[in-house]
């Protein structure tokens, strides 16, 4: 399976809430594009190990690890503070 490095996230992206302060334990969630069906993004270009999903920022707001998407598909993304409110 091919994966490619995405454009959102990809390596050591950060998130900010609304008020441009890192989105410390945020939440991003990974679906099939158009759909509320979870999609699973890889932890490298391997593209063997999943990431969780939600993917959980860290206290910097910047995901673990980095975000490889299935090539071919189309996805979603879906970004929440860590009190579940929609960004």
């Amino acid at each position: 399976m091919a994966v490619n490095l995405s454009p959102v996230g990809g390596v050591a992206g950060q998130f900010f809430d609304n008020n441009g302060n890192p989105l410390s334990g945020g939440t991003l969630y990974t679906y099939a594009a158009s759909t509320t069906t979870p999609q699973t993004t890889y932890t490298s270009a391997t593209g063997v190990t999943p990431n969780s999903n939600p993917i959980i920022l860290n206290s910097g707001g910047r995901v673990p690890s980095e975000i490889w998407l299935t090539d071919g598909l189309a996805y979603k993304f879906v970004l929440y503070t860590s009190t579940g409110t929609l960004i």
